[in-house]
């Protein structure tokens, strides 16, 4: 008795020990864990989506179409508020085509056949331009050129005769302005090169006027997402008979008029005629994204003595010519958000909007083309006062924050990837087709004192501000963040609070591409990690704290039942009632007392070695609570036996109401085991499920599970083992009643079934309570189904079918103690 009270005790005491300090260590997760860069982000009014309004989730580009709202005097205002430490603004600027410009191969032999194929992939199916890029190149020793291009504009890019020059295939790019100094301080990106000139050399060079030029900084490592193949072939020398044939063939022996006028004709005579003239002996080079200019990048690219494409140095030395075109991003694009269709909380599906007509790869969103500023019959800006050219001075590249708990959407990043549910190993990118449903990162980044000037008096789409004086994230920052909020709601912002949001994934089903694994922000998501725990914490502490102190109630209601027979047998001998008394008094005195003084032993070193106080002090409350427990079943055991009236009841009844103290312990764990049966793991499912749907709360699900576990396992141990040696002390005191049956002609089979009716009628009513008393909590507290209900029905079953094989596995074993005299 001395060693399950030292176990009950300590056990009790440091479980709940643990909890507690599970509990700080939650709290100071999510103090610690819960703030990204800023906490509050700011919109104008109505620019919440659907999912943002019904999920609480917002996608990494939160910026819309980039309609702007919020004036540079607003922002002004937000940024001086003395509770603000930083106010990062963001306007997205547009969707713009790369530089319009070529690259160029030098020319080793003359009678050279140059095909080019632009494709382009995004991470999963790859897409290739529609329309051929070729140029059959006769020009040798004949006193004439004979050139047959796949278009006039691939025969205006090749140049001149040493070398061969193509167009960079069209991609569109994202271009955002920002405040250089706030946005530095938000991300620690260096953006101080959008604050300097642009250099006199890169102006008289490559841009028209520096008055017009607006710096621009590039994302590093993301080039035009385009591949290019070259192919390279030597050609025979055609006769000029043969040259006479193709000349026939064309309208007015012209195939650049031909080309015009019956593209059809000049297709067959290319195929039929001039194509037969290769010698496919050619070469290959394939130029990857990687290997390719930034979208903003004004330097030229020739193929270099290595095969790979190199841009100028700026000598001129390797470069020997080529071409772009001015004012080539006179026009932007702007893309509509993504419609996303809500199939549940966890699940999406996107869509397509259309098919692009160069690379026939599938959209899913609206563009709208906008014409900035318009050009003359010489491509000159009409008013120079609305006229720009991006130029690019510098690079700027994103730090990737997968490791990050707290998600504080930047909105112009896009630092995570969606991948194939099927195969993460597959991830997805945006490719050179606009409108895809991947958040494409800024391309390019401007200083935001150009935003007015491209969009207009109110140009910025958001603002990210970050509290000032915060150092974490617990109630006091949550209750001055909100306070803000309001602030700035009343105001006429559309304020959502980023401070304890964290990233979640959610499978989206997108049409052609099949089911993708996408970030998403959720908002609140600390919130609910902490309101799931504490709900969590009390349902797991109170049902812990009623099945360890039920047991100590029937291990002291039992130990006071066998001391009582003592006494009698005591009293008997003729021992004197103070005798008796004292006697008692000693040895529960023993029994009570050194358990408790080894348990505050035992937690003193431990306090003293790893200064943890808590456990002893909750095993003084614990033992003052057993004292408790020993003083009700003091109570219970002195009250006199009443004479036992004759009742209607059948005797299973009276047999039940007879010994109903001591099926008291054994049906209240029942109840208890069911709740846990038939409850439990539905709340545990959705409280994880709640809680793990972001990183943060599956870092401190993570951290607290095994605690979980182990508690639920002690407390179906303690429960089983109440009703175990109940029903074992309870068919023990009744072998004599078992033995009278026998001496009356009972066979066994009668017997076990006489005592497991019992066993089912008050069992059956303990099990009952309890799934009644689970279907009642889970309506409160779950989403109950039919499922889980008829889940629950089996639980139920089958505890009250332990329960019997318990029971008749006792019987059984008493059988073998009283040998075949049982039995027969």
């Amino acid at each position: 008795m001395i060693t399950v009270l030292v176990l009950i005790i300590s056990t009790v005491s440091y479980t709940l020990a643990t909890l507690a300090d599970a509990n700080e260590q939650v709290k100071q997760n999510i103090t610690n864990f819960s703030r990204g860069s800023y906490d509050i982000l700011l919109r104008p009014p109505d620019a919440r989506t659907d999912l943002e309004q019904k999920l609480g989730i917002i996608e990494e580009n939160y910026l819309g179409s980039g309609e702007g709202g919020i004036t540079t005097t607003q922002w002004e205002d937000v940024k001086e508020h003395p509770q603000v430490e930083i106010a990062a603004p963001v306007a997205s600027v547009g969707l713009f085509t790369a530089l319009k410009r070529t690259w160029m191969i030098k020319k080793e032999n003359d009678l050279r056949y140059y095909g080019v194929d632009y494709s382009t992939s995004d991470g999963v199916n790859d897409y290739t331009y529609g329309k051929e890029t070729y140029m059959y190149d006769f020009s040798s020793d004949m006193k004439s050129i004979h050139q047959y291009p796949s278009s006039l504009e691939v025969l205006n890019n090749f140049f001149m005769e040493e070398i061969a020059s193509f167009s960079f295939p069209i991609s569109y790019h994202q271009v955002v302005a920002v405040d250089p100094v706030e946005e530095s301080r938000l991300t620690d990106y260096n953006l101080s090169l959008l604050n300097e000139g642009i250099d006199d050399g890169l102006t008289l060079n490559y841009i028209t006027k520096q008055e017009i030029a607006i710096p621009i900084i590039s994302l590093k490592d993301v080039p035009v997402p385009n591949t290019i193949k070259l192919t390279v072939d030597s050609l025979e020398e055609p006769t000029e008979e043969e040259v006479k044939t193709w000349s026939s063939k064309f309208v007015d022996s012209n195939p650049i008029k031909t080309m015009d006028l019956n593209p059809i004709q000049y297709e067959k005579v290319i195929q039929n005629y001039i194509s037969k003239k290769r010698r496919h002996n050619e070469e290959v080079y394939v130029f990857r994204p990687e290997d390719g200019p930034s979208p903003f990048e004004i330097l030229p690219f020739y193929v270099d003595e290595k095969g790979k494409l190199s841009p100028d140095d700026g000598t001129g030395e390797d470069y020997l010519g080529g071409s772009r075109t001015p004012f080539s991003q006179q026009i932007g694009y702007k893309l509509s958000p993504v419609r996303y269709d809500i199939k549940n909380e966890k699940e999406l599906s996107v869509t397509q909007t259309g098919i692009n007509d160069d690379y026939h790869a599938p959209t899913y969103r609206e563009i709208e083309e906008v014409e900035y500023f318009k050009l003359n019959e010489n491509d000159d800006p009409v008013n120079e006062q609305e006229a720009f050219e991006f130029a690019n001075v510098g690079f700027f590249s994103i730090k990737e924050n997968t490791d990050k708990l707290a998600s504080a959407p930047l909105g112009i990043y896009g630092s995570t990837s969606p991948y194939l549910a099927s195969d993460p190993s597959k991830k997805l990118h945006p490719s050179a087709v606009p409108g895809s449903f991947i958040t494409t990162p800024a391309h390019g980044l401007i200083s935001l004192n150009w935003a007015e000037k491209i969009k207009g008096e109110a140009p910025i789409d958001a603002i990210r501000v970050k509290v000032a004086g915060l150092t974490g994230y617990d109630e006091e920052a949550a209750a001055l963040i909100r306070k803000l909020a309001n602030e700035w709601e009343k105001g006429g912002f559309t304020v959502d609070i980023v401070a304890g949001a964290s990233l979640q994934e959610l499978s989206v089903d997108v049409e052609g591409i099949g089911e993708v694994m996408q970030s998403f922000t959720t908002l609140g998501a600390a919130d609910t990690v902490v309101s799931s725990w504490n709900l969590l914490q009390v349902v797991i502490t109170v049902l812990y704290v009623l099945v360890a102190f039920i047991f100590i109630g029937f291990t002291l209601f039992h130990l006071l039942e066998d001391r009582q027979r003592d006494e009698q047998l005591l009293a008997r001998l003729g021992w004197s009632h103070k005798l008796i008394r004292r006697l008692r008094y000693k040895e529960l005195g023993q029994i009570l007392v050194i358990p408790m003084l080894l348990v505050f032993i035992g937690f003193t070193v431990y306090g003293i070695i790893q200064e943890e106080w808590l456990p002893l002090i909750l095993a003084v409350g614990v033992s003052l609570l057993t004292l408790l427990v020993y003083a009700f079943t003091t109570s219970i055991q002195k009250r006199k036996p009443k004479k036992v009236k004759q009742s209607g009841g059948t005797v299973t009844q009276q047999n039940i109401w007879f010994y109903r103290f001591r099926l008291l312990a054994s049906g209240l764990q029942l109840l208890i085991v069911t709740i846990l049966t038939c409850f439990l793991p539905f709340f545990l499912l959705q409280s994880v499920e709640q809680t793990t749907q972001t990183r943060l709360g599956n870092y401190v699900h993570g951290e607290v599970e095994g605690l979980f576990i182990l508690i639920i396992i002690l407390l179906y141990g303690l429960s089983l083992t109440t009703v175990y040696q109940s029903l074992k002390r309870l068919w023990e005191k009744r072998e004599n009643e078992i033995q009278l049956f026998l001496y009356l002609g009972w066979g066994a089979g009668a017997i076990r079934k006489y005592y497991l009716k019992e066993v089912l009628f008050w069992a059956g009513i303990a099990i009952l309570a309890g799934w009644i008393g689970s279907i009642c909590i889970s309506l409160y507290f779950l989403d109950v189904s039919t499922v889980s209900v008829l889940i629950g029905v089996l639980g139920a079953i089958f505890i009250l079918a332990l329960t019997l094989a318990g029971s008749l596995y006792i019987l059984r074993c008493l059988e073998k103690k009283g040998g075949r005299n049982f039995a027969h």
